[in-house]
């Protein structure tokens, strides 16, 4: 098992973050997705209130929200623990300590960033699974680009968090 501890510390006034987490590539065959954490739809620290803390399971491509515009989707909060599996007995578990944020795709975020419609996404083997610590809200409380309000998002401050990583059938 690995052990994963990251910490920032900005050494001067910086603009909010997006999301302060790692990013792991995954080789392609890991498709099932288990958690115990909200669900099962996505949600997102301004967005979760109907989404409830359970155990839910579903595959990479059942995560994918088609967005008009493509962008983040499929992002989980609030989760304790995260396995993927082959469905071979090959698979890997995510553990928080104590909790952590998770999304878990077929696209990396530098091609849904570049794609201005779904047809444009080539969907990848690998798997890209963020584990974070949070990530900003999605806002949009009006129809023109509101921000998220203060309370969820990300001011360029010291962070820190932990997980866990070891094999998993």
């Amino acid at each position: 098992q690995i052990e994963v501890h990251a910490r920032f510390k900005p050494s001067r006034e910086q603009p909010e973050l997006p999301r302060f987490g790692m990013r792991i590539v995954l080789p392609g065959g890991f498709e099932n997705v288990e958690w115990y954490g909200r669900g099962p739809q996505e949600n997102y620290q301004d967005r979760r209130t109907a989404a409830l803390v359970g155990v839910y399971s579903g595959t990479v491509d059942g995560q994918f929200t088609p967005y008009v515009r493509p962008q983040e989707n499929g992002y989980k909060t609030d989760v304790r623990w995260l396995k993927l599996n082959d469905g071979k007995g090959g698979g890997l578990l995510v553990e928080g300590l104590p909790v952590f944020c998770f999304g878990v795709s077929h696209y990396a975020a530098r091609d849904l960033e570049r794609a201005a419609h779904p047809k444009e996404l080539i969907r990848q083997d690998e798997i890209y699974l963020n584990v974070d610590l949070k990530q900003m809200g999605v806002g949009g409380d009006n129809s023109w680009g509101a921000l998220p309000h203060p309370q969820y998002r990300l001011p360029c401050l010291e962070y820190e968090y932990s997980f866990r990583l070891r094999p998993a059938p």
